[in-house]
């Protein structure tokens, strides 16, 4: 069980701890329709590729009693559970060269006006990212969420984060009031990273014994059954094997307090990297920070690289490492898997990433952060914005205020409470997931509630 440093570091929510009565009767009632009118514009919503938890089942059902149209593509086994929750199926069994113009077809015979898309950067759902701006038609994106781990992040191709937090961020840098905070709903439960885990490998494993009668079916991830066992069992001796990391939370905590900086790793099929960076591999990011801080950074200072729990089975830069230790003259590079990370956060020199949402986590303990590819809080006066060389030794700490309103930037324009693969806060509907202010306008029309009760 998680509980997320974030939230208790931004406890946005009434002195109480609770949406009264009232705004619950008020968002219930909205959501309805009334006497068969809807007081959001009747939408037709097509969802393509979907989260592998198949927590968007709760969401379309949401949509359908909010008075929408919703369906779905069938691309493999999983996918069926759309079906069994009543919502209407499309199955697709082609090759993925073939998939716009069945696609066409279909938005020409079901008039679907909207598409719902996890990870616009999956196959299918890059053609479908594409088939919208062509077509003009509403498309919505949705993914991991960027304050971890009780967040899902929701935008519109109209309105990418990229550009609508730089653009809103520019304004508050001029003059513009700042953001509302938003109320956080009480907890049901806190997320589980095990929950979700045990969702993805059970459809996962579902998916593969059942890829006879879908043939053609392709993810951006390698889909092979028994790889995955393989890296399975490396994950858990891994897990073990490394549970004497935790003895370096103390070091962080005192004489090592201030005198490292900490490197977090991304999975190495990260589509941001691929997408939003300039790096090919982990492996060249590594590099290029240790050649770095070898040249620029204080010679009694040292680099913390921290695995990504995701990629523990899969990936190990520890060889890496150590030959680039060997070159600094030993003792300088650290290679650690299962650390406490607000402790490594909140007492190192500074964070360096490519665009992890981890970065996001350094600015709350608010130590310098400096972002290598294309990160949506890459801000001026929030990340340090001069070279990875100067880094090292001219990066100060970002404001307490700027970050906080940056926070609730986010929460008002793209984050919603919740998470996809578990029901988690105490808000209508069968997501569970208090929408952020665009999305929940755009499909349920009640506003969502700000600190203030404005």
């Amino acid at each position: 069980m998680l509980k997320s440093p974030m939230l208790e570091m931004f406890r946005l929510e009434s002195s109480s701890g609770e949406i009264p009565a009232a705004t619950h009767s008020a968002i219930e009632k909205t959501a309805r329709l009334d006497g068969g009118k809807s007081r959001v514009k009747r939408r037709k919503v097509l969802i393509v590729q979907g989260d592998w938890e198949t927590g968007m089942t709760r969401l379309a059902q949401d949509l359908k009693e909010a008075g929408h149209k919703v369906g779905k593509v069938v691309f493999c086994a999983p996918d069926l559970v759309y079906k069994l929750k009543g919502i209407k199926t499309h199955t697709f069994r082609k090759p993925l060269a073939e998939f716009e113009d069945w696609l066409r077809d279909l938005i020409g015979k079901s008039k679907y006006d909207t598409f719902f898309l996890y990870n616009h950067y999956r196959p299918y759902n890059q053609v479908a990212w594409n088939l919208a701006a062509e077509l003009n038609l509403g498309c919505f994106v949705f993914e991991l969420g960027l304050i971890r781990p009780n967040c899902v992040t929701v935008f519109s191709r109209k309105a990418v984060p990229l550009t609508t937090l730089a653009t809103a961020w520019d304004a508050l840098l001029a003059g513009a009031p700042p953001p509302q905070a938003v109320v956080t709903p009480p907890e049901l439960c806190q997320v589980s990273t095990l929950a979700k885990l045990v969702a993805f490998c059970s459809y996962f494993f579902l998916s593969r014994i059942t890829s006879p009668f879908f043939p053609n079916f392709v993810d951006q991830r390698e889909m092979g059954l028994w790889s995955h066992f393989k890296h399975g069992l490396i994950y858990l001796w891994r897990f073990v094997e490394r549970t004497s990391d935790c003895e370096m939370d103390p070091l962080f905590a005192a004489e090592m307090s201030g005198k490292y900086y900490a490197v977090p790793l991304q999975v190495h099929s990260d589509t941001q990297i691929h997408q939003n960076s300039r790096f090919k591999s982990i492996e060249q990011f590594i590099k290029r920070v240790v050649y770095s801080f070898e040249r620029h950074a204080p010679a009694d200072t040292k680099l913390v690289f921290k695995v990504h729990p995701m990629d523990r089975g899969y990936k190990d830069y520890t060889d890496l490492i150590a030959r680039l230790d060997n070159r600094l003259g030993g003792g300088r590079i650290h290679y650690v898997d299962r650390v406490h990370l607000p402790t490594l956060l909140a007492h190192c020199r500074g964070v360096v990433n490519i665009n992890s949402s981890v970065g996001i986590s350094g600015l709350v303990h608010y130590v310098p952060v400096i972002t290598l590819g294309t990160a949506v809080y890459n801000l001026t006066d929030l990340t340090y914005q001069g070279g990875l060389d100067s880094f090292w030794t001219k990066a100060e700490k970002p404001n307490h205020q700027l970050v906080k309103h940056f926070i609730n930037l986010l929460l008002q324009t793209s984050q919603g409470r919740g998470t996809l693969s578990q029901q988690c806060f105490d808000v209508p509907g069968h997501s569970k997931i208090q929408w952020p202010e665009p999305f929940q306008k755009e499909f349920f029309k009640a506003k969502v509630k700000s600190e203030s009760g404005d």
